[in-house]
């Protein structure tokens, strides 16, 4: 790369400048300009400029904006040869690529200037929940689904990697037999279900998990899903099946397909919309693995997406919560009335809080 890029260079030099605007250490003026879009996330710190360092008059920044320059103008072919050159992953679409290497360079240039420094930010740990429910042929906004398969799927944020999984099934109540289309679509028989414990046994099972894992107690952790629906639908129901009072961790959790929308961006700075589970996978170059609509299958898949995002320098953070004292009258879906969007400063509140109950490790 580097002939390449000295080649670059003196063309720029050639070129007569156009604007005195200040460098654009993104690249473009059109870059995503949301937190998630700015974070490097390769350990559980996350590097930002320190105060005295902040100003683009720093040549580094000009450097940044240059590197950037070049990154753009190159084809896939070539932005995968760099990244093999400089030993970091080379799979995904071409503006996922792109971003991954601005963002290498971003952090490898600051760092080398000595104007980074390191500050706690993000959950030690992720666990990803896909939940597969009660369900009927023919869709009613009132069919009363029931939680049948519960899977959880640890990742390690500083290692940025997947740690265990936990699964159980669950036995419905309100329609203990299984409809024809739902042991189809999610592999699940009734002999499994009618075994099984019921929904709040499950629970409490599941809050042991994460205690036997230290989660809430030495370790935060943030509830990972794909869409509104597991905790806003699904557990919302069959919580309030059984009268069940609706557990802290549960009342603020992170839609991937939000935090994957606003990481990954086109150039252009226009949202990829809201991505299914295989869009994410497609556009990382990942295969499913497993089959879909087995619930801890889904899950290892969406903590597949959760890995990539974090080793391409996401940091992610609460996106969406649970609120039973007003309707959502926004929510286009009526069955996620009580679903409602997380700010910034909400977020990190809530990681806040949750640190202030970690009990401090010897």
């Amino acid at each position: 790369m580097d002939k390449e890029y000295r080649d670059f260079l003196r063309k720029e030099q050639r070129t007569p400048k156009k604007s005195k605007k200040p460098p654009d250490i993104e690249g473009d003026g059109s870059e995503d300009k949301d937190d998630e879009n700015k974070e490097n996330r390769n350990t559980r710190k996350e590097l930002i400029p320190t105060e005295k360092d902040t100003s683009t008059s720093n040549p580094v920044y000009r450097e940044i904006s240059r590197k950037n320059g070049f990154i753009n103008k190159q084809d896939l072919s070539t932005l995968k040869r760099i990244c093999k050159e400089e030993n970091i992953d080379s799979s995904g679409k071409r503006d996922l690529v792109t971003k991954r290497l601005k963002q290498y360079y971003k952090v490898k240039l600051l760092r080398e200037a000595g104007i980074l420094e390191f500050v706690n930010r993000g959950f030690d740990y992720l666990v990803v929940i896909d939940f597969e429910a009660t369900c009927e042929e023919s869709k009613t906004s009132e069919f009363p689904h029931e939680i049948i398969e519960f899977p959880a799927v640890l990742v390690d944020v500083a290692g940025c990697k997947i740690k265990s999984s936990w699964r159980r099934y669950v036995k419905p109540v309100i329609n203990p037999t299984l409809s024809e289309f739902c042991v189809t679509l999610t592999g699940i028989s009734q002999d499994q279900v009618d075994e099984a414990e019921e929904f709040p046994d499950v629970l409490n099972e599941f809050d042991e998990w994460l205690t036997e894992n230290r989660l809430g107690k030495e370790f935060t952790f943030g509830i990972v899903v794909d869409g509104p629906f597991d905790m806003g639908r699904f557990f919302r129901l069959s919580c309030a099946q059984y009268s069940l009072p609706f557990p802290s961790w549960a009342t603020r959790w992170i839609n991937l397909r939000k935090a994957f929308s606003n990481y990954y961006r086109q150039n252009s700075g226009t949202k990829l919309g809201s991505p299914g589970l295989q869009t994410m996978l497609n556009r990382l170059s990942l295969e499913f693995q497993g089959s879909p609509h087995c619930g801890l299958d889904d899950a290892t898949n969406i903590a597949r997406v959760a890995e990539r995002l974090l080793r391409d320098g996401a940091t992610l953070r609460v996106n969406e919560r649970i609120d039973f004292s007003a309707s959502n009258v926004e929510a286009r879906d009526r069955r996620l009335k009580y679903v409602m969007p997380v700010t910034k400063k909400e977020s990190e509140d809530w990681l806040t809080k949750c640190r202030s109950k970690i009990k401090v490790r010897p």
